[in-house]
């Protein structure tokens, strides 16, 4: 069954269409339907309404900021920044710019620009103290530039403000783990999940307290949160993976299923567009895992011919060498230190 807001989006797309098949030239009918079409992330369709709504008047700050929206969500941010920036040249003497400051500064932290991204935050920020949602995503710019404990003074304060923001959580539990605090982090993802169970965004934050369960050497819990994610997100490439990665080289062989491994990283790359060295590299543990040494170090050659990074290069040689003494690649068990963090 259709959510309950999707299928008023639909219901909106259908009676703006019908009264545009009578008026043509409808601007809040155009505006209407595009920002549904935003809404159900059909991009393309919202461009082609907004570019109508310009055609015809082309100072509309609203529908350049829905297009920039639209034009962000497809990943073309230098579009999405050039329609931001002329919405806020034409509405510079307006007082409830916040929201273009704060999509200008979404887009600019996707495109990688960091500073550039925190200085629209703070101005979101600055005419609207109670933002949390821009302090949340200046946060996650703060993570981005590793300025960790910037990043959870942002996170506390869009807490106070919103107790229900499990995305501020899951921020600030990433920032902890970074900071090698690992209890923390796994608190806060755990209160991440708690705001609310359903939420299909839980899969990834269930990834990521398995991943530090697994630095800590609690691996009953860590197999939990992959499977976990996996069952909210069953078409994920990424959970397929990494439970996969999980199953061929967890360092306690009773948790370590190289036929199981091997079907799920097989699935993984079937659906994905591009295979890259880190799915050749699980490949090559997968098969390792079921002793199949031949055909773990085939795979783990293309892997080593594809890699960028010096350091993946001189772990995947290390790989090879231990295949071809048939032995198992398998995570380092957690240091001391690691266990109790």
């Amino acid at each position: 069954m259709m959510p309950a807001n999707k299928q008023q989006h639909v219901k909106v797309i259908a009676e703006c269409t019908e009264e545009l098949e009578a008026c043509p030239d409808d601007l809040y009918a155009l505006s209407l339907r595009g920002s549904s079409w935003n809404e159900l992330k059909q991009y393309e369709n919202a461009i082609a309404d907004f570019d109508k709504v310009l055609c015809w008047a082309p100072d509309r700050v609203d529908a350049l900021n829905n297009r920039g929206r639209a034009y962000s969500g497809q990943g073309h941010h230098n579009l999405a920044i050039a329609d931001f920036t002329k919405a806020i040249g034409l509405a510079s003497k307006q007082n409830d710019l916040q929201h273009i400051y704060f999509n200008r500064g979404r887009s600019q932290r996707l495109k990688g620009n960091h500073e550039e991204s925190i200085e629209d935050f703070n101005e979101a920020i600055r005419r609207d103290p109670q933002y949390a949602k821009a302090i949340r995503m200046r946060g996650l710019a703060w993570n981005d530039l590793e300025q960790f404990r910037k990043a959870i003074s942002d996170f506390d304060l869009s807490i106070r403000i919103d107790p229900k923001s499990a995305a501020s959580y899951h921020g600030r539990a990433c920032a902890w783990v970074r900071l090698g605090k690992l209890r923390k982090g796994i608190a806060d993802f755990t209160r991440a999940i708690l705001v609310d169970p359903n939420d299909p965004e839980n899969a990834a934050t269930h990834a990521n307290r398995g991943r530090v369960w697994r630095r800590k050497g609690r691996y009953c819990k860590a197999l939990s949160d992959y499977e976990r994610a996996l069952e909210i997100d069953d078409c994920s490439a990424q959970r397929l993976v990494d439970l996969a990665d999980f199953l061929a080289t967890c360092p306690k062989g009773r948790f370590r299923d190289g036929s199981r491994s091997l079907q799920l990283i097989t699935e993984a790359c079937e659906i994905m567009d591009h295979i890259s060295a880190e799915h050749l590299d699980c490949l090559a543990s997968a098969h390792a895992a079921r002793g199949n040494f031949s055909s773990a170090i085939s795979f783990q050659k293309k892997a080593l011919a594809i890699a960028p990074e010096d350091d993946d290069r001189i772990n995947m040689r290390r790989y090879i060498e231990s295949y071809e003494a048939g032995q198992l690649c398998v995570d380092e068990r957690p240091r001391w230190l690691e266990r109790w963090a």
